[in-house]
């Protein structure tokens, strides 16, 4: 492997020597992979021949940067490679299983805490949190986010929310929904035939203001659909206001629109009648435009007119 790796030093890049040279130290390297990939597999549930191929492509140009000779009578290589190519492994295992790595330690106090659990009779968290352990390990080795509760906890409403009683039987699918789902699509329904039926213009801005076609909460703001269709931002929220209305019309036509409580009673909003700004009465003169009240100012020369 010493001679290998000095021949490859010495040859030039990229002629068919190197490459041979290259291809036998990866066959002689290959052993030392495989065994890393197997230990690596075990730790992280993942393919060994996966790792192994990470591990080949990580260390394949390694002899690169790697300096032969440093120990007579010893090949350091083997274990230079192993380094790297244990890294890259870990590198993919982390990503393809879990981030979340359990260390042995972790694993220990968990079966401690399950065997505490069993013979208190109370939650693996609250053996967990015995031990001293903080919250986010509580929150990743316990329960979880999600806890199971029994059926007889859930129709009691023992499981600690406070309208678990109340939605009990919406939660296990025992409401028959099927009146309001089909309420929900005659909406629907009556909606969309209602924005085909209107104007071009009108049915394009309310259909981009409301991200139509696009994924929830991307909708575009008034300024991008008004430089989009090369229009006011005032024309283009115009438009919307009177898609808008016209929708509604058709829907409360149809027995589908939304409850309105002054629509109900009979009561519509009124206009308030405009009250004057200045009630004062205004001197006439040259203030009156401004509703100003000048003073009069009598002044010291003498006057042509008067005698």
């Amino acid at each position: 492997m010493e001679a290998l790796l000095h021949l490859l030093r010495e040859l030039p890049d990229g002629c068919p020597e190197q490459r041979r040279a290259a291809g036998r130290l990866a066959v002689l390297v290959r052993p030392h992979l495989v065994r890393a990939a197997s230990s690596v597999a075990r730790r992280w549930k993942v393919s060994a021949e996966d790792l192994e191929q990470e591990g080949q492509v990580a260390t394949f140009k390694a002899w690169r940067r790697f300096t032969p000779g440093l120990a007579p009578g010893r090949c350091l290589y083997p274990a230079y490679v192993l380094r790297l190519a244990r890294q890259a492994m870990e590198r993919y295992a982390a990503g393809e299983r879990n981030a979340v790595h359990v260390t042995d330690h972790a694993l220990k106090r968990l079966r401690r805490a399950k065997k505490a659990a069993r013979k208190e009779g109370v939650p693996v968290s609250t053996a967990l949190r015995a031990q001293g352990l903080d919250e986010a390990s509580i929150l990743t080795l316990g329960e979880g986010s999600i806890s199971t509760v029994s059926l007889d906890q859930l129709l009691a409403g023992e499981d600690g929310r406070p309208d678990a009683a109340a939605n009990a039987e919406t939660r296990l699918g025992l409401v028959d929904t099927t009146a309001a789902r089909h309420q929900h699509v005659a909406e629907r329904e009556a909606a969309l035939t209602a924005l085909h039926q209107l104007p071009r213009l009108q049915r394009v801005v309310a259909q981009k203001l409301a991200g139509y076609g696009r994924p929830p909460g991307t909708e575009p703001a008034a300024r991008t659909v008004a430089q989009e269709l090369r229009l006011s931002e005032d024309e283009v929220l115009r438009l919307h206001r009177q898609a808008l209305k016209r929708m509604r019309e058709v829907m409360d036509a149809k027995g589908l629109g939304p409850e309105l409580p002054a629509r109900a009673a009979g009561k519509l909003r009124q206009r308030r009648a405009a009250e004057p700004r200045d009630a004062r009465p205004r001197i006439p003169g040259r203030g009156d435009q401004l509703g100003l009240e000048l003073l009069r100012v009598e002044s010291r020369r003498p006057s042509a007119w008067g005698a």
